[in-house]
């Protein structure tokens, strides 16, 4: 498998953008509820940034040179690789004018977190494009979109919830932002769930230009997909039991751990993605 710097792009990007998406739920909770939001949200935004630009960073090392990218602009009206592009970079500039502004006025203009999050799903909807209009089964199929926003969903909400249980004291406040953010977790793992559903139903249907079928790819990682599955239901159970529970001490320990777990879960998922194509 030769396509990390693209792993690594995807993953990367996919939790920023899921992570706004998340802070703008979590915002509209935290305002409701009179929490300092200027104190609440800064290390998130910060972690957000740093995120967009590693996945910045490793599409970079997968064009050669940033150049590739310029030219690649070009092909906005045929090419999803361009737009792609295109709104990547509009989501980055976006959240850093969103960061900046936060940073300035000291709280969160709603508005640019709102766009910004929105131009972002526009982002992820550009990233499956590229692998689902393509003649490779498994890639061609209603599961990468469903994947990819799944993973979206999932890794934002929680690495949005890991890093907010270290700065909010207010248990009920804490508790209602599990709530939103285990829904939101939930609704992401019911949709991964749903786009493997559908590639089993898929798989028998079209065939790989190498004449492999998908099934017959992934034969030999089994036991990784299982494992995935087995690691993402540990870190969203103890997600899930924290959200209910009421001994909220060790909460932050708790949310990094399950945060761990469910990131390498993902990580692993989209190696097995990438092997269809390999």
């Amino acid at each position: 498998m030769h396509e990390w710097p693209l792993l690594i792009f995807t993953i990367c990007m996919q939790a920023a953008i899921g992570g706004m998406v998340v802070l703008w739920f979590f915002h509209r909770s935290l305002e409701k509820n009179g929490v300092d939001t200027f104190h609440v949200l800064r290390i998130p935004l910060i972690v957000i940034a740093v995120l967009s630009f590693i996945g910045l960073g490793a599409s970079f090392a997968h064009l050669g040179k940033p150049s590739h990218a310029f030219n690649a602009i070009l092909g906005f009206g045929h090419s999803w690789m361009s737009r792609e592009i295109v709104f990547t970079g509009c989501f980055i500039g976006l959240a850093v004018i969103t960061i900046g502004l936060f940073f300035i006025q000291k709280k969160v203009n709603p508005w640019f977190l709102l766009v910004t999050a929105l131009v972002g799903l526009v982002d992820v909807y550009s990233m499956a494009a590229i692998y689902s209009n393509t003649y490779v089964n498994g890639w061609d199929s209603a599961n990468t979109v469903l994947s990819f926003y799944g993973t979206t969903l999932t890794l934002g909400a929680i690495l949005m919830l890991s890093l907010n249980a270290t700065f909010i004291k207010n248990a009920e406040v804490t508790k209602t932002l599990f709530k939103i953010g285990f829904s939101l977790a939930a609704v992401g793992i019911a949709v991964q769930l749903m786009g493997a559903a559908l590639l089993a139903a898929f798989n028998g249907e079209v065939v790989l230009i190498s004449g492999n079928m998908a099934s017959a790819s992934l034969a030999d990682y089994q036991s990784v997909i299982i494992v995935r599955w087995i690691i993402e239901i540990i870190g969203m159970a103890i997600f899930g039991f924290y959200a209910i529970s009421t001994n909220k001490k060790s909460i932050a320990t708790v949310g990094y751990v399950a945060l761990a777990a469910i990131l390498i879960a993902e990580g692993m998922n989209r190696y097995v993605f990438y092997v269809l194509g390999s």
